[in-house]
């Protein structure tokens, strides 16, 4: 019975820590494309979006929107159309926040879903 639990927790911890966030915020991407200081909150500015996808994106665009959260709604504030190789996995977007709150951000090829990650700016 311990070695099912003990196998079941290992399992558990492989499989959370494998997956890669769809969406992660960074104050930058390394030169191998990989986010630098990633987080959900920062201070007002620009940052980059690192988008990634389970698959490769298999088209030339993929649409990124930003939805600002306040008071219980969610209001789009602004769409972005990226240019990706359909081949590769992984994007990046510049984003710029200059206005304290909680933001949505939206990835999504035609209409299916990349994924969607929450951010918090704080006014400096």
């Amino acid at each position: 019975m311990k070695k099912l639990l003990m196998a079941c927790v290992i399992l558990s911890l492989m499989t959370g820590c494998s997956r890669s966030k769809a969406i992660q915020f960074c104050e930058g991407v390394s030169p191998e494309g990989k986010g630098v200081n990633c987080g959900t909150k920062f201070e007002d500015g620009e940052l980059t979006a690192v988008i990634n996808s389970e698959e490769p994106f298999g088209v030339k665009t993929i649409t990124v929107q930003v939805y600002e959260k306040k008071g219980g709604t969610t209001e789009k504030i602004d769409t972005l159309t990226v240019d990706v190789k359909p081949d590769r996995q992984s994007a990046s977007v510049n984003l710029a926040f200059y206005a304290g709150g909680t933001y949505l951000v939206r990835a999504s090829r035609r209409e299916t879903s990349i994924g969607s990650a929450e951010i918090t700016i704080e006014e400096r």
